[in-house]
């Protein structure tokens, strides 16, 4: 079930929980290394969440992450439910497909999405 509010000029909704999936530290390892240029070795102890596959709030698979160099908001100026100080880079995702933004939690709650995923003033 899907609830959607109107806040101003944005739209928040909620989505039932879904987890992301646990990655192999080596396939991280790997995927990270190619990132950075340089061989990445993650602590033993480490669990990597995967991305999410689909937006929450249309259920588009053109997803990507908040920190993506594509995503062109500045930073202030994205929505306080989806930009979070600790959270950013490994769990803020944004839909190419309808704008919308969320943080994806590791374990499975609720989803929180804001369409647009930046702050919306009216006038």
């Amino acid at each position: 079930m899907m609830v959607v509010m109107s806040s101003a000029a944005n739209e928040i909704g909620m989505a039932p929980a879904r987890g992301r999936p646990v990655v192999a530290n080596e396939q991280a390892e790997e995927e990270l290394s190619a990132i950075k240029g340089e061989r990445v070795v993650l602590p033993k102890n480490a669990v990597v969440h995967g991305s999410p596959t689909t937006c929450p709030a249309c259920g588009s698979s053109r997803v990507m992450r908040g920190c993506d160099p594509d995503q062109t908001v500045d930073r202030e100026a994205i929505h306080p439910l989806v930009w979070h100080p600790t959270q950013w880079m490994a769990d803020s995702f944004i839909s190419q497909a309808c704008n919308a933004g969320w943080i994806e939690p590791d374990e499975a709650e609720a989803i929180t999405w804001v369409r647009p995923y930046w702050l919306v003033t009216t006038a």
